[in-house]
């Protein structure tokens, strides 16, 4: 039988849903940082939900969980929520800034 690694599926979905966000960000101008900041618990709510459903609605699957995977989408979110923190400091940075240094 198949071992089902627990942590994979959050990962993909988690890695789809923050890039659609961040992309519709860059591109539509529609979402704000914090916005996207703020759904950072729907990791959480994601994992805890593939481990209810291997846990109590798929027993027959036996299952381990996945530490690379949580691992891995960890250091994604935090770099994602570096790089946004970093667009918003340049961003909202006077022109003349970098001026005084060079």
């Amino acid at each position: 039988m198949r071992q089902r690694r627990i942590g994979t599926i959050t990962l993909g979905i988690s890695l789809v849903v923050f890039g659609i966000l961040f992309l519709i960000h860059i591109f539509g101008g529609v979402l704000n940082y914090m916005l996207i900041f703020h759904l950072w618990p729907l990791i959480l709510i994601v994992l805890g939900g593939e481990i209810l459903y291997y846990s109590f609605f798929a027993p027959e699957k036996s299952g381990t969980y996945d530490f690379a995977a949580v691992v891995i989408l960890i250091m994604i979110v935090f770099f994602a929520m570096c790089m946004a923190g970093a667009d918003m400091v340049f961003s909202h940075m006077p022109k003349d800034a970098f001026d005084k240094w060079w």
